[in-house]
């Protein structure tokens, strides 16, 4: 059993688990410490490790609080391989593997986890060339009017036009999940939205602010090559749909990280598309969509 710390000072940095508790914090005398991370507390958290590998996280009443899968650890929570968890701003991974193929580095040191919901509309510069501007605006109109509406009840901490669509940031991954699901309905049903089709793409992960409210970052790029991932950059395998299949308009890709931030929610259905090769990202990356 295994750590990885995949942001910070000690990024790449691997932890071997033995059972017993292992104890975090920015103390010295802490077993995992993390002194250079000054949103940790001295004895911030403690992990569990039993001798059949059961991995439970504990929150020892920090000042910051830690996180598993994006929400707040309130009481002892299972630590299952594959899964990522905060304390203070460093990120961990738990895994059974010696060696990961890939981690994800750091993105600022003033940055924070965030969902990013990125949204296309699909051919947008095809219309423009074939129907002119006029038509093309009215289309990115409709699509604004509708998002719009949907931020009315569920509001974003940033939103940014992208000039074919917008990227917009939310404080958490559900708030994210249902505006794009709203949208996708709307857009679905009503006879204005006839013709305009859109995708989506959503991650979890730490972004830089800048001081005009704009992201940056590499979860602000991952949430981008999600959206827009083809069936080209897919590896056919026993898991996920054959590529013939891959939906190209109409629909909501999210991560890994999305994934299992919202597994337990019984409202939400997910079917797995398979592993992509994205840009500027190393190793094969498993993509889900989010179907109704």
């Amino acid at each position: 059993m295994y750590l990885y710390i995949l942001n910070g000072m000690k990024e790449g940095y691997r932890i071997a688990l033995t059972p017993g508790v292992h104890s975090i914090g920015r103390s010295a005398e802490s077993i995992i410490a993390l002194p250079d991370d000054k949103y940790v507390s001295s004895s911030h958290a403690e992990l569990h490790l039993d001798s059949s590998g059961l991995l439970t996280l504990h929150d020892l009443g920090s000042r910051n609080g830690t996180l598993l899968l994006g929400e707040i650890v309130r009481e002892p929570r299972q630590v299952k391989p594959g899964d990522i968890f905060q304390i203070g701003r460093t990120f961990f991974k738990f895994s059974r593997r010696s060696a990961e193929r890939f981690i994800i580095p750091d993105e600022g040191k003033q940055g924070s986890p965030e969902a990013i919901l990125v949204i296309d509309i699909v051919g947008s510069s095809h219309i423009a060339q074939a129907m002119g501007d006029r038509v093309a605006d009215k289309v990115k109109n409709v699509l604004f009017e509708k998002l719009n509406e949907k931020l009315q009840k569920n509001p974003a901490d940033f939103v940014k036009n992208t000039g074919d669509g917008y990227m917009i940031i939310f404080s958490n991954v559900r708030a994210a999940i249902k505006v794009a699901m709203d949208l996708l309905m709307d857009m679905r049903a009503e006879e204005s939205s006839k013709g305009i089709h859109i995708r989506m793409g959503i991650h979890f992960g730490e972004t830089t602010r800048l001081p005009d409210g704009d992201r940056r970052g590499l979860a602000v790029d991952m949430a981008f090559r999600v959206e827009s991932v083809k069936a080209e950059a897919m590896h056919q395998t026993a898991i996920g749909i054959k590529k013939n299949m891959l939906p190209r308009i109409d629909r909501i890709f999210i991560t890994e990280v999305v994934q299992r931030i919202i597994a337990s929610d019984s409202q939400i259905k997910t079917r797995c598309i398979g592993y992509f090769d994205l840009k500027g990202f190393t190793g094969r990356h498993k993509i889900f969509e989010i179907f109704f």
